[in-house]
């Protein structure tokens, strides 16, 4: 085993790494022989914590140069304006000098307008450009056979933020797990979309979408730019007495090939035996609706916001993955946000 000190600040430093290095570091410290592991992790922090070396900044005959221009057009700079608040003084001494007048004659003869008639009372103002009004949103159209919402509340988390919160917090009820508040999530592998913008603009357009069907609607966040952790989350759908939690995300994995659609559901919690099966309906549903693959349901305790909404029907969904090409094209299309809100709109309504 490692030295306690060295193994305390491996876990500090493992706590402030984005999740996708802390799970690289942990698959390459799982892949070592259990020999090997004190010393990788003592020669890590060691790393870690090492000062970085500067370079002792190199002369460069040009610096000599630019530094006397800069100077000179200082100099002439303050002469100039030396000049300029006393004009009048040195121009009289230079006139004085070469036998000129002190100073120039002034015209005191009245000045004649060109303006015939008499003095304008008023006078014209600029005409504003009118600008043009922003134009309001078409509504999001509902489907002749859409379901019945009334009466249920739904509370509909757009996975991430724009800024990280690496403050540690409860992951698991009950229990010493800790995770990261909130982090921005995956990037489109080609697209550059981020995942924290997009599942805003989903959770936006199913708000719209299940509203229109009856249900009473609820977002976690409406901005990207806000500080609400994952057990935040949890609590506003929990304080809501909400009928469903729906959570919103486009995730990244390892392995580029991996696409599709998953569903995460708590492994605790009152629902925790009809969890997997309702999973697998709203993951088939999704995939169907958008043209992808069905990943499944999977009952996990990784997930804060899930572990912490167990009391009520809660759900990760992962819309697919931006980590994929061809997943990452089909999520910046409009039409297939169009598409989950309806998905999800029929699963609630079964």
């Amino acid at each position: 085993m490692p030295n306690q000190d060295d193994l305390s600040k491996f876990k500090q430093i493992i706590a402030k790494l984005p999740e996708e290095k802390r799970k690289l570091l942990y698959k390459r410290l799982h892949s070592l022989p259990a020999s090997e592991r004190e010393a990788y992790i003592s020669e890590f922090v060691k790393k870690f914590y090492a000062p970085e070396k500067k370079e002792a900044p190199k002369k460069n005959p040009a610096q000599s140069i630019i530094l006397g221009f800069i100077v000179a057009l200082f100099v002439v700079g303050v002469l100039y304006f030396v000049y300029v608040f006393n004009k009048e003084t040195l121009d009289g001494k230079f006139n004085e000098a070469f036998g000129l007048p002190a100073t120039e004659p002034i015209d005191t003869s009245p000045v004649m307008s060109d303006i015939a008639g008499p003095e304008p009372r008023h006078f014209p103002t600029d005409t504003p450009t009118p600008v043009p009004a922003t134009p309001t949103p078409a509504p999001i159209k509902l489907k002749e056979d859409h379901p019945d919402l009334t009466g249920l509340v739904i509370v509909i988390d757009p996975g991430h933020q724009a800024e990280y919160d690496h403050e540690l917090e409860e992951a698991i009820p009950g229990t010493s797990a800790e995770k990261e508040r909130a982090t921005p999530g995956a990037v489109g592998v080609v697209s550059g979309a981020k995942e924290y913008e997009l599942t805003l603009h989903y959770a936006l357009i199913m708000k719209e979408y299940l509203e229109g069907c009856g249900a009473e609607v609820i977002l976690t966040r409406e901005d990207n730019d806000v500080n609400i952790s994952n057990f935040e989350r949890a609590l506003i759908a929990v304080d809501n007495n909400a009928d469903f939690f729906i959570r919103l995300h486009a995730d990244s994995a390892p392995d580029s090939d991996i696409s599709g659609v998953k569903v995460y559901v708590p492994s605790t919690g009152k629902f925790k035996s009809s969890a997997p099966s309702d999973g697998e309906d709203l993951a088939e549903k999704v995939a169907e609706a958008i043209g992808s693959t069905s990943l499944g349901a999977v009952q996990s305790n990784m997930y804060t916001g899930l572990n912490h909404a167990d009391t009520i029907k809660s759900y990760q969904l992962v819309i697919g993955y931006l980590s994929n090409s061809a997943d990452d094209a089909l999520l910046g299309k409009e039409e297939t946000a169009y598409n989950v809100a309806v998905a999800v709109s029929e699963f609630l309504g079964q």
